[in-house]
């Protein structure tokens, strides 16, 4: 219902730019003007449009809607009763700078610009409160601005954040990829164990990773998981040396809330995280042999309990572990079940050490300088062929990431680009003397090759009669021969007229 003409005029009278007019002009300037009523949702200005009016709400509530850039159209101001709306448009007569639709039913009062101008003409009091209207709405046009400018980059950094953490995890998953790759070395050894890898990722039967700490274990496993059908799920890994037999059952099969002091809800384990994937146990050696039985059972039957609960639970992952200890050993001394690693070693894969395949320190040394340098974004370091020489006579015990550690120490203490010379190097890397064993497992290694040459020479090439001399089944003596890379004596000729 349209307010009369008394309550239209009573309105003008309290409105600001209008309150200094006599009752004369007042009726005047309503004669001129139009009064609407709106529905509920009923657009008034679209932003964007021209227009040459302003309204004075008479009843009920108007929304001051605006968009900026991509952002949806978010409210701005809510112009009640007594206030003006579409102001703005008396700057400049330009075009709309927001919309304005009804918030329930409303009644305004259009008005002309041209018909406000002439009625406050001359009145330097009504101008004042006009200029004083648009300042204000101009103050507040603009910190709204300001704040959806700074909701709009509040959701761009959350989004950039959103695609950095997507673009780390698929640079990862390629780098993992690439996992097979990135195993560099010429040697026998190494290209063995990149077949190896490739024959195992064709199955999903159990795989067990054995090598010295600092041989690569882990990205063997990756590469493993990524170029089998387990692809599409995650890759999980745990090192079981690290926790303690509560923490590391908690950690693989999970637990229900109030299973232990701290665990204030139920989470779940990394066996049901990588259900699909590949579960990588790092140092399985080390798991409490308590929990060894909860790990068979899983590996045979695919059923766990969380912690706390009992209901039985079922997940399918790739399992591959990994050890630097002889699994063998450990189940002789009885810290390892026999059952559980015959349930892992299904598929072995052997890492030989560094110092068995130190032909591929050059490359590995070559691949290392450049990644560091690239990381660091300076110029690589360049290694003089006597540093190179003590880094191939150098046994690494920590194999590949004390070859790693090395470099990145020499980037810290030379200039980019330096040459590095020999007493650049640590100390520890210390020249040996030809044919002295640098350790017990070099002097170990020294003679079992010894000893295969003795016999195959003895056995003038023959590998059956060489395995019965050694007390060794004949695969057992190839699989050495290709571990220490020992090569066969050549079968003797028979002497002419014999």
């Amino acid at each position: 219902m349209k307010p009369d003409s008394l309550a239209v005029l009573d309105r003008l009278r309290q409105a600001p730019v209008l309150r200094h007019l006599p009752l004369g002009e007042l009726d005047r300037l309503a004669s001129r003007s139009r009064v609407r009523a709106l529905q509920p949702e009923e657009r008034l200005i679209e932003e964007g449009a021209g227009g040459r009016e302003l309204f004075l709400v008479l009843e009920g509530r108007l929304a001051v809607r605006q968009r900026i850039g991509e952002i949806e159209e978010s409210l701005v101001a809510v112009r009640e009763s007594g206030e003006w709306v579409g102001e703005m448009a008396f700057a400049d007569a330009g075009p709309r700078t927001a919309s304005v639709s009804a918030d329930g039913d409303a009644v305004v009062l259009e008005v002309g610009r041209d018909v406000l101008l002439d009625a406050i003409s001359g009145r330097g009091d009504a101008a004042l409160d006009l200029l004083r209207l648009e300042t204000s709405r101009l103050r507040e046009s603009d910190l709204r601005r300001i704040e959806l400018l700074r909701h709009k980059n509040d959701r761009l950094v959350a989004a950039n954040r959103k695609l950095h953490r997507e673009n780390s995890r698929l640079r990862a998953e390629v780098d993992d990829t690439r996992g097979l790759e990135r195993f560099l070395g010429r040697s026998t050894g190494a290209r063995e164990v990149r077949e190896a890898v490739r024959r195992a990722a064709r199955s999903d039967l159990p795989v067990l990773v054995q090598g010295e700490t600092g041989t690569g274990k882990e990205l063997l496993a990756r590469a493993l998981h990524h170029g089998s059908d387990a692809a599409q799920g995650a890759f999980v890994a745990v090192n079981c040396g690290l926790f303690s037999e509560t923490l590391l059952e908690s950690e693989l099969f999970g637990h229900a809330r109030g299973a232990f002091t701290g665990a204030s809800v139920a989470r779940r384990g990394l066996v049901e995280a990588a259900d699909g994937g590949t579960l990588f146990l790092d140092e399985v050696a080390d798991m409490p042999r308590s929990l060894q039985s909860a790990l068979l059972r899983f590996l045979e039957l695919g059923e766990f309990r969380r912690l706390g609960e009992t209901r039985v639970r079922r997940a399918r992952p790739r399992v591959v572990a990994a050890s630097p200890v002889d699994l063998e050993e450990a189940a002789a001394d009885g810290r390892f079940r026999s059952d559980l690693l015959y349930r892992l070693d299904v598929v072995r894969i052997r890492i030989p050490p560094l110092r068995e395949r130190s032909g591929d320190v050059p490359l590995l040394a070559d691949h290392v300088l450049g990644a560091v340098a690239r990381r660091l974004r300076v110029d690589p370091l360049v290694l003089s062929p006597e540093a190179l020489g003590r880094l191939c006579d150098h046994d690494f015990p920590g194999n590949v990431r004390e070859l790693e550690n090395e470099i990145e120490r020499l980037y810290v203490a030379l200039e980019p680009g330096s040459r590095v010379e020999p007493g650049d190097l640590s100390p520890r890397l210390v020249r040996r003397a030809p044919g002295l064993p640098g350790s017990y497992a070099d002097a170990v290694r020294s003679f079992k090759i010894e000893l295969l040459r003795s016999a195959l020479s003895e056995a003038e090439g023959n590998r059956a009669q060489a395995a019965r001399r050694l007390g060794l089944h004949r695969s057992n003596l190839t699989r050495m021969l290709r571990e220490l890379g020992v090569e066969e004596a050549p079968p003797r000729r028979a002497k002419p007229g014999s």
